[in-house]
């Protein structure tokens, strides 16, 4: 299916308090709309360990610009996302938004006025038809990201630790760092899973050419900083992501136009997935900027 994006604009007469990241409240309010039809299917996505089919950004308030929402939403206008990658989910959200019935919605058990939804979809095919080869580019990770690293990526950059056995085949660790592997390896995974046109880029050729260094940092025009949001305090359940402006470069000596393409259509892909860990809780928000758009100010995401 396509991949789907719907913007909400909310209005608040108040203020609203979160527990620390205002991304977690929307995927909450995301299951409560799901919940309307299917409570079925919203187990399932509760308990489904594999790739989310869907993904939010949290709050967004304007100011000068539009600014990321941690704890405190002030009154007044208010967006978020939500991108559906899945077939049954977009028909169920269709079944909910279509009637018109939908006037308000809940955020931390206060009522916020619907004023309106914007409906965009994306396809995956003509991202690779009309990708353009890049030679340097930026990411402004938007809100906090994460990619999670296994032993056996672990194995790969060292080989000596296959002396040392891991406690369990399932153990990861999170790298709040703009890794290019582990950032295109995730978009990888995304695409492989949700684009449906899968075939129509070379994945391990490219996958392979990434890890021996076809992507490379070149430099933090603005710094990046690291950001700890709760999910439930209480229970001390937390994630650590970057934030800021990071500037990647294709070196000349691995250089190819194929994969420099492949390069485009993925970042652009991933502007509608979000990245790395958390994505259903709006946890690794990208903008991509090309050489030609990519700005050097102040970062949207810094508060």
């Amino acid at each position: 299916m396509p991949v789907e994006r719907y913007t909400f604009t909310l209005y608040s007469d108040e203020p609203i308090e979160f527990q620390s990241y205002s991304g977690f409240a929307v995927r909450g309010l995301f299951f409560d709309l799901v919940k309307r039809v299917s409570k079925d299917k919203a187990e399932e996505l509760h308990l489904k360990k594999k790739l989310a089919p869907y993904s939010t950004t949290p709050i967004e308030v304007l100011g000068s610009e539009w600014k990321v929402v941690y704890k405190r939403m002030p009154s007044g206008a208010v967006k978020f996302s939500i991108t559906l990658l899945d077939t049954d989910l977009s028909n169920i959200i269709k079944d909910i938004l279509f009637t018109g019935s939908v006037t308000s919605l809940t955020l931390k058990g206060k009522e916020c006025k619907l004023t309106s939804i914007e409906y965009t979809q994306l396809d995956a095919g003509k991202l690779v038809e009309e990708a353009k080869a890049v030679e340097k580019f930026t990411v402004r990770f938007r809100s906090p990201t994460y990619f999670r690293r296994t032993p056996v990526d672990v194995e790969r950059l060292f080989p000596s630790v296959k002396k040392i056995k891991a406690p369990t085949p399932d153990l990861y660790r999170s790298h709040p760092l703009p890794d290019p592997v582990l950032l295109f390896r995730s978009l990888l995974r995304l695409w492989r899973a949700f684009s449906g046109a899968y075939t129509k880029i070379p994945a391990n050729e490219f996958k392979e050419w990434v890890e021996i260094g076809g992507v490379a940092l070149s430099g933090y025009p603005t710094s990046i900083r690291t950001i700890r949001v709760y999910e439930h305090p209480t229970t001390n359940k937390w994630v650590i992501g970057f934030v800021g402006d990071v500037h990647f470069s294709l070196p000349t000596d691995l250089y190819s136009e194929k994969y420099a393409k492949v390069v485009d259509a993925l970042l652009k892909f991933g502007e509608y997935t979000n990245v790395g860990g958390g994505r259903s809780a709006g946890l690794g928000v990208i903008k991509y900027l090309d050489a030609e758009n990519r700005q050097l100010g102040s970062n949207p995401s810094l508060r």
